[in-house]
């Protein structure tokens, strides 16, 4: 079993230079998707839908044209992260390591430049430990400094958020895992059931922590979310102390030379 600490110490171990919380990112787009749903919907738009699950995001686009739109068009976690790097350490090459393949597929998309330079799995990450013969038991637990909100699902945050911002806004939420409840989700918006409505869709059945490239039981990960979100220092992302790195999320030529958006 590896906490976060030895984690963070078997990855320096095998050459990484520091970890960074993807979570911090995470706050800012979920600050940046609770401006886009206050702004346009319903004025704008009869619902939105989140940004962070590039899989489901693509199918959205794809199959339902004509809610391409619907889509928020802030950047993703892993995205806003890698910027936040960038901008210190302009020489960095970023690796993000999580249990979902799609992000392999983002880090290369030509509309928007990721600045990622490797995506490797959970599983992929486990093989490298293996071949560089990290035993755990003998590494180090390094203090886990946990810098990012945790209030339990990208609505749920986005929710949070609108309400400290606008707290009489009533905001209405649906959530689908896997594709097939994606689609289904989508075809009942294509009725207008869902007008008025922020839709996170998650194309992995149980979420993210249930990715194609995870080593472990879905279960045994959602228990140590569990734990994680009771350490974590604030349960509101508008709380981030890096709230002054919003600005990342926008097109900004003085400062970028190729920055879209999603």
């Amino acid at each position: 079993l590896a906490s976060t600490g030895k984690l963070k110490s078997a990855l320096k171990a095998i050459g990484f230079c520091d970890v960074v919380e993807v979570a911090i990112g995470a706050d800012l787009c979920t600050v940046e998707e609770a401006h886009d749903f206050l702004e346009e919907v319903p004025e704008k738009l009869d619902w939105m839908g989140t940004s962070c699950c590039p899989a489901w995001s693509m199918m959205a686009k794809t199959l339902f044209p004509q809610f391409k739109d619907n889509i928020s068009m802030a950047l993703t976690p892993m995205v806003i992260t890698a910027r936040m790097v960038k901008k210190d350490h302009p020489n960095a090459r970023i690796v993000f390591i999580g249990p979902c393949a799609a992000k392999k597929l983002e880090a290369n998309r030509k509309s928007v430049r990721s600045d990622v330079d490797f995506v490797l799995t959970f599983e992929e990450l486990q093989g490298m430990f293996e071949a560089k013969g990290i035993d755990f038991s003998q590494i180090e637990d390094s203090a886990a400094h946990y810098e990012a909100s945790a209030p339990g699902g990208v609505a749920k945050a986005v929710e949070e958020v609108i309400h400290r911002i606008r707290p009489e806004v009533e905001v209405k939420t649906v959530a689908a895992e896997g594709l097939d409840e994606c689609r289904k989700m989508l075809r009942g918006a294509r009725t207008g059931k869902y007008n008025g409505y922020l839709l996170e869709g998650m194309a992995c059945p149980g979420g993210c922590i249930a990715g194609a490239g995870t080593v472990q039981p879905a279960e045994k990960s959602r228990r140590n979310l569990e734990r994680y979100k009771q350490a974590a220092p604030m349960a509101n992302p508008m709380d981030t102390p890096y709230l002054e790195d919003i600005h990342l999320v926008y097109e900004s030529g003085d400062e970028w030379d190729y920055v879209e958006r999603h």
